[in-house]
């Protein structure tokens, strides 16, 4: 056995055992008191020291960032959170970290004016990731790269060949270790620093995958190229344990690039700093109550996320000029752009689909099909968790996908998938509702009245996902304040053409689970007179009652993007060219989510890793080839 691995397993092993064995409720408290903790360890000492690169924010392209950079160059990496707290590695407990202020931003949009009716005050929930690892340490880790198309159709925007798919492909595989079965070396990496790996824990995946080629779907590599498939989810995670951006690209360099990256934690970064000449030398950010600047020699890098790179931009200066003069704010550089082509994966939860309904002939091993917590996270449970990485703890209810096409007709010369279907596995036991209802907002009222009866029953959810939406929202600042969460209004089904996919979507669903002979196997289907509040009216399984339900219960993936637009130098709404330079300001970047054109039709955080690699290969290229250039000619 590694010895290295000594010292972390048992350590894991108390922590999750004393977890696992008390009530849920106790999470809070431990969690503050170890960021409490972290935080009374962290030892600052404001410095004048100049660093060749700043780089704002840890997440999955900043942390990838900070690991290719400072290989050359010296780097400071600010971070508004601190270290990740050790139960957001148990997959299984992922629901239960989101919302806790010390992890996670916990934003919420405004009041929606086409959606979110059941939601409390109207509002969808965005949990984003505070501390090192970003958002990647409260996801739900399914690693789904997306269509080559999406690329593709990057490259044909931005007009820049870099940013294709098959330039991107030598990119997704540097940083991958591929864990699954065999040896595809076309399209996997297996040196990389993240683990790619098949999900361990999945017996309802079975009868999804065999209803799907029913209705004539592929079975398919969803990381390769692909026209429609379904699988298994693959996860960033390795014997069961979440390998974030974090642990794949800081946590292993920084005893051997103390030299040339610092780290600083609990750093809130509030602008950019920007001289006369329309050049970036550096950031101010607040620590532990006092504002202090960092400059930078080379360049300033906002890797802080869809949602805080355009406000960070915003309070630098640099936006809609209107918007900005409201607040008080000088515009800089006025770019339209920033905050606008919000772009999110917008989604309908359909289900409960319950298990083995025939009371007088049940079903015979149904039993263990699905995961509710008050059964499935006994002492056992916990023994296989820990000594194989395996079990009911080792899954995060995201399980499968299967993505489709369903809109084939209009000018689309090459059409790709814009619905995904995801399988989540995880009913609901009694404190789990109340989960529920945190996640995504709902009225508690809603879920107790909706999800009551499935409560303790083995059922599912098939989350129908808009994989390109036509709907655009914006971010726009609330104040002048820079620690004021910005105005976010993803703009949910304000393009028709959003809710009539996802009718189609919500029907093919349903026809995978009710029409299919795999899951007859388990009597799964719809409970008959469970109507969702709101949308009696309408006849249960209509297009009427699903339209309804979808702007009633209105679910985010969590995946906001295209903020900062990466695009042609024309188009009013580009903030960054295609080499991710801020238009009107030299020596300023943005590289995240936020650069994305068009949102990829798929799980979002491979995307952000090779954003981040792609973008690291850019700077790296343009800086050592101007050493190069002044070595020549000296």
């Amino acid at each position: 056995m590694d010895s290295s691995v000594l010292p972390v397993r048992p350590v894991m092993a108390s922590i999750t055992l004393i977890f696992l064995a008390t009530s849920y409720k106790l999470l809070p408290a431990i969690i503050s008191k170890y960021v409490l903790l972290d935080k009374m360890s962290v030892l600052f000492s404001p410095t004048e020291e100049e660093y060749d690169f700043i780089i704002v924010g840890a997440g999955s392209s900043g942390s990838l960032l900070s690991n290719r950079l400072s290989a050359f160059f010296t780097v400071l990496l600010l971070e508004a959170g601190g270290l990740p707290f050790p139960l957001q590695n148990v997959p299984v407990l992922a629901p239960l970290i989101l919302g806790h202020k010390d992890l996670d931003w916990s934003y919420f949009t405004v009041p929606q004016k086409h959606s979110c009716l059941s939601l409390v005050n109207k509002t969808s929930f965005w949990p984003r990731g505070k501390g090192l690892g970003g958002s990647s340490m409260l996801n739900f880790l399914a690693w789904n790269r997306g269509h080559p198309r999406d690329y593709d159709n990057w490259a044909e925007i931005t007009g820049d060949r870099r940013w294709s798919y098959e330039s991107l492909l030598p990119f997704f595989k540097r940083s991958e270790s591929f864990l699954g079965k065999g040896n595809n070396n076309e399209y996997h990496g297996y040196n990389g620093e993240i683990p790619v790996s098949p999900i361990t824990y999945k017996p309802l995946v079975t009868y999804f995958l065999e209803a799907a080629k029913e209705l004539g779907y592929p079975i398919t590599d969803l990381n390769a190229p692909f026209d429609e498939g379904f699988n298994e989810h693959c996860f960033n995670a390795r014997r069961g344990q979440r390998v974030s951006s974090y642990e794949a690209f800081l946590k292993p360099i920084l005893p051997v690039r103390s030299d040339r990256l610092k780290i600083q934690k609990f750093s809130v970064v509030t602008k950019a700093l920007i001289n006369n000449k329309y050049q970036a030398f550096g950031v101010e950010y607040k620590f532990k109550g006092k504002l202090y600047t960092a400059r930078a020699r080379r360049e300033v890098i906002l890797s802080a996320g869809a949602i805080s790179s355009p406000t960070i931009l915003m309070h630098s200066g640099i936006g809609p000029a209107n918007h900005l003069q409201k607040f008080g704010i000088e515009p800089i550089v006025n770019l339209p752009g920033v905050g606008r082509n919000l772009q999110d994966h917008v989604s309908a939860l359909v289900g409960p689909f319950t298990i083995n309904q025939n009371e007088n002939q049940p079903l015979r091993n149904t039993k263990h099909l699905t995961y509710i917590p008050n059964r499935d996270s006994r002492l056992n449970n916990v023994l296989q968790y820990l000594s194989s990485g395996d079990g009911p703890l080792a899954q995060s209810g995201s399980m499968a996908s299967g993505f489709i096409i369903l809109n084939k007709t209009g000018n689309i010369q090459k059409p790709w998938p814009d619905i995904q279907l995801l399988l989540l596995g995880i009913p609901q036991d009694d404190e789990g509702l109340l989960t529920l209802a945190k996640a995504f907002n709902i009225e508690i009222n809603t879920v107790n009245k909706y999800y009551g009866p499935s409560v303790n029953k083995d059922s599912f959810s098939i989350m129908v996902i808009v994989s390109r939406p036509k709907s655009r929202g914006r971010i726009q600042l609330s104040s002048s304040y820079p620690f004021d969460s910005p105005l976010i209004d993803p703009n949910y089904f304000d393009h028709p053409d959003d809710m009539n996919l996802l009718l189609k979507g919500i029907r093919k669903a349903v026809q995978l689970v009710e029409e299919t002979k795999s899951f007859a196997k388990i009597g799964a289907r719809l409970q008959e007179n469970n109507v969702f509040p709101g949308c009696e009216k309408f006849p249960f399984k209509s297009d009427e009652y699903w339209e309804c339900f979808a702007r009633h219960l209105t679910i985010s993936v969590f995946h906001p993007s295209g903020t900062c637009s990466m695009g042609n130098k024309r188009d009013p709404e580009t903030v960054v060219d295609s080499s991710l330079k801020v238009l009107g300001v030299s020596g300023l970047r943005v590289v995240d989510a936020s650069v994305m054109p068009r949102i990829v039709s798929s799980n979002i955080n491979p995307a952000c890793t090779v954003i981040g690699e792609r973008g690291a290969d850019i700077i790296l290229g343009e800086h050592i080839h101007e050493i190069h250039n002044k070595e020549q000619n000296i």
